[in-house]
């Protein structure tokens, strides 16, 4: 058997597995589920990299795993808060969010500091992320439900 016919039938049998019904829906979501989260750390590593990378042709010092909140966006309203794998969003909406949901009782200024991710870990914690003290995609994926609620 040829080394193409071998990848061929390695690549068929799982669609095969699927098509005909060997492989349950549930297992496949499943599936699917764990190999977006491996794309998405994936992802995130290589941006992390990328950073480090571009900070050493620059000369540039500093911790390449801290979140930077000192960025503007186009619209002007106000900073963003950036994770070491490029996601954004405006530092005043975290902590409006974190005041709502009852875990930051500082000012609201986008200015994110040790009290912001202080809270940001006690809210990861609570909601069973790990407690890393940075906004990303998980964190605010459960947090921005508090955007625009009642403050507790």
């Amino acid at each position: 058997m040829t080394k193409t016919m071998k990848m061929s039938l390695g690549l068929a049998l799982p669609l095969l597995l699927v098509f005909t019904g060997c492989a349950s829906k549930k297992e496949t979501k499943r599936d699917i589920s764990a190999l977006q989260a491996q794309v998405a750390a994936l992802t995130d590593e290589v941006v992390r990299l990328d950073q480090q990378v571009q900070e050493a042709r620059g000369g540039k010092g500093g911790d390449v795993n801290a979140p930077s909140p000192v960025s503007h966006g186009a619209s002007g309203g106000g900073p963003l808060y950036r994770t070491p794998s490029g996601f954004e969003l405006p530092a005043m909406d975290i902590q409006k969010a974190l005041k709502n949901a009852g875990y930051y009782n500082g000012p609201v200024d986008g200015k994110i500091g040790s009290k912001s991710e202080q809270a940001i870990k006690a809210f990861q914690k609570d909601n069973g992320l790990e407690a890393d003290g940075i906004c990303g995609r998980n964190t605010w994926a459960k947090l921005k439900s508090h955007l625009n609620s009642n403050v507790k």
